[in-house]
């Protein structure tokens, strides 16, 4: 196999889940969708624009994971209450503008990206993330950058 393109730019997991939530709502997959389908008259077959029930699937799992809350440690005691993640709480205006006010800091991509996709606002979570934080930054600059997290949380 021969690569013909590198890799030219990361997906965030909000990206990735605004397009798999555009395409589930495209080809009428979500739940409103499915529930309008299952009230209307079963002889009146409305056929979906594109049926494949595994893709149909993955999407959804993936949605779903998305949304959930990975790092709230209270989830783990309350089963029943899920929790949503703060990507669920984003738009396109806010993740740009994070986005642009993580580059005040002298970040790698890499770490911009994970910054994005864990929204971190404990020391020790940001510390896991941006590799030699306590000699790259400042004790102000690290409050500065899990404050400006915490606006967007």
């Amino acid at each position: 196999m021969k690569v013909l393109e590198t890799r030219d730019a990361f997906l965030s997991d909000y990206e990735v889940l605004q397009h798999l939530s555009k395409m589930e709502r495209q080809y009428h997959w979500d739940d409103e969708s499915i529930a309008e389908m299952s009230t209307k008259k079963r002889h009146m077959h409305r056929k979906r624009p594109y049926n494949n029930p595994a893709l149909q699937r993955i999407t959804r799992d993936v949605i779903d994971y998305l949304k959930m809350n990975k790092y709230d440690v209270a989830q783990e005691e309350e089963e029943d209450v899920k929790k949503m993640s703060p990507l669920c709480n984003l738009n396109d205006d806010k993740f740009t503008e994070l986005v642009m006010r993580l580059n005040q800091y002298e970040l790698f991509q890499a770490e911009k990206l994970q910054i994005v996709n864990q929204l971190p606002v404990q020391m020790v979570h940001l510390y896991a993330i941006v590799e030699e934080c306590d000699t790259r930054f400042t004790q102000e600059q690290i409050d500065a950058l899990l404050q400006l997290v915490a606006e967007y949380v």
